[in-house]
């Protein structure tokens, strides 16, 4: 009896030495190769945040950031168990991003989806979970359905959903009263002019019913919610990756799969039937690539779910963030074991932006009460006002690079570093886009910091970075930019938009923090 309970005593001992040595195995690699190390926090690496809610993964990024920037170039970390490079100098994230782009060309995403090419085929075809030569197809096969030309000849999709969106919002304003959910607006307002512009479909979530949720609408934020919130999932795995092999982790759910493989297939046999035959939209492209490129069925799913992640969810949350933030002053509580928690002071500080911000779109419409696509991308103050909006609002706080081959970088003070294939480098957008050393008062929203454009050469910089940047750059950066202006255009030009109550800053969407909770806005016709 004694003799099996000191046998199991001594394999739990073991088992907890193992597991210990396990994870800390790789906790001197960074001061073996000269390197300042940022100590890990825990034994589960430099994000404890990734394992329980005390913190999240922007707020443990930041408490480092804060300390050594100014200091260091860069700073060695651990995410989990794995050596991670956190980079400090923007310069450098540009060096990274752009001019060395050849060394650190795959992305994280990428390695969390090596295990689920048989089952999840759609996000696999995702050029933003693509590596290598793979990455380079799809990123040209999605990207030339996206040419600044092509948005051009698919501009009255924007002009119809722009109206279509004062449409419904005078519905609401009618049937119920002038306060919207404005989270729930801007979905509508992505769903109706993305599912036009991917597969030609009347979404329905603005043509619909006041509050009636589109089917489209409903399984696209069920799709994308899931898809994000994953994420930190997927970061804690790099602990032990076979994990994801084995619990056959997946990015998108089969039940959205099927519904997208089903609108797709059912969206091309009826254009291949002569219907909308001639639309210069996606579906047009993505029947291109497979009468072309004999691109598959799956293929095209998984093209049009790029575009969909782009100009669905990310514009929306930009374009609520925009109309928040446009009609209210923020400040900042810097504690970072609560988040990074905003809080908006006073209510209408910022009516002086948004009647300049207005002026210029009323002045537009002056001569026939329609503007071009070259002129709303002219627009300088409306371009102004959607960089800080997302410089603010920073929708992928981090972007993760992994080195590919044998490299080095410039750590400063002579010192450099030779960086070995399979480390990763983090780029901390969120944190850059809030430094005061780049933008003071980092808090305020302030469109004229990227006056005479001021935004271009922040970005040459490395430290405006909302789409990323060099070859990596998001493939659907033109199409989003599109839904967020003529969204702002159309609003503004006919209602005042105010805030009814203060919100914070502290939901985390696995990528960035967002707004939390309902963002209820006053919108009162001109």
């Amino acid at each position: 009896m004694w003799t099996l309970v000191a046998l199991l005593l001594a394999f739990v001992h073991v088992a907890f030495a193992a597991g210990y040595l396990y994870l800390i195995w790789y906790h001197k690699y960074w001061d073996k190769r000269g390197v300042y190390t940022a100590k890990p926090l825990t034994l589960f690496g430099s994000y404890p945040g990734l394992f329980h809610g005390a913190t999240n993964f922007i707020g443990d990024m930041s408490k480092i950031y804060n300390k050594y920037k100014g200091k260091h170039r860069a700073v060695g970390v651990f995410l989990t168990r794995q050596p991670q490079i956190l980079v400090l100098d923007p310069a450098l994230a540009h060096e990274v991003l752009v001019e060395k782009f050849s060394d650190f060309r795959d992305t994280i995403t990428s390695s969390y989806v090596v295990h689920s090419q048989d089952y999840d085929k759609y996000v696999c075809r995702n050029p933003f979970f693509s590596a290598g030569d793979a990455w380079k197809k799809r990123r040209t096969d999605v990207g030339t359905g996206l040419t600044a030309n092509k948005l051009k000849q698919a501009y009255a999709i924007w002009e119809q959903s722009g109206h279509q969106l004062l449409d419904y919002m005078q519905r609401h304003i009618k049937t119920k009263d002038n306060v919207i959910e404005t989270r729930d607006l801007c979905y509508r307002y992505t769903a109706q002019a993305i599912g036009d512009f991917i597969w030609g479909i009347d979404a329905g979530s603005l043509s619909g019913g006041v509050d009636e949720i589109s089917q489209l609408q409903q399984t696209s934020a069920a799709w994308a919610f899931n898809a994000f919130q994953n994420m930190p999932t997927f970061n804690r795995t790099s602990i032990a990756p076979i994990m994801r092999r084995l619990l056959r982790m997946r990015f998108f759910t089969q039940q959205t799969d099927d519904f997208y493989l089903q609108l797709t297939r059912d969206a091309a046999q009826m254009r291949q039937a002569g219907s909308g035959a001639a639309r210069n939209d996606y579906l047009a492209h993505l029947l291109q690539l497979q009468q072309q490129k004999g691109a598959s069925i799956d293929d095209m799913v998984g093209y049009a779910l790029t575009v969909l992640m782009d100009g669905f969810e990310t514009s929306a949350a930009v374009l609520y963030h925009l109309l928040y933030t446009v009609n209210g002053a923020c400040g900042v509580f810097a504690n970072i074991s609560q988040y990074y928690v905003f809080f908006c002071n006073q209510l209408g500080e910022y009516q002086e932006e948004q009647s300049k911000l207005r002026a210029e779109i009323l002045n537009a419409l002056a001569a026939d009460k329609n503007i071009t696509y070259e002129q709303l991308n002219a627009l300088p103050y409306l371009d102004q006002c959607v960089n800080e909006s997302m410089r603010l609002t920073s929708v992928i706080g981090f972007f993760i690079r992994i080195c590919i081959r044998p490299t080095t970088i410039d750590l400063g003070n002579g010192k450099e570093l030779k960086v070995e294939p399979g480390v990763s480098m983090a780029i901390p957008t969120y944190q850059l886009h809030h430094d005061d050393s780049y933008y003071p008062d980092p808090n305020a929203f302030r469109p004229e910091r990227f006056d005479n454009g001021a935004a271009s050469e922040f970005n040459k910089r490395g430290c405006l970075l909302p789409f990323g940047d060099g070859p990596r750059i998001c493939v659907g950066m033109r199409v989003g930019l599109l839904n967020v202006k003529m969204a702002v255009f159309q609003i503004l030009s006919q209602y005042k938009v105010e805030q009814t109550s203060k919100l914070e800053y502290s939901s985390d969407s696995g990528m960035g923090i967002f707004l939390n909770g309902d963002v209820n806005l006053k919108y009162t016709k001109l």
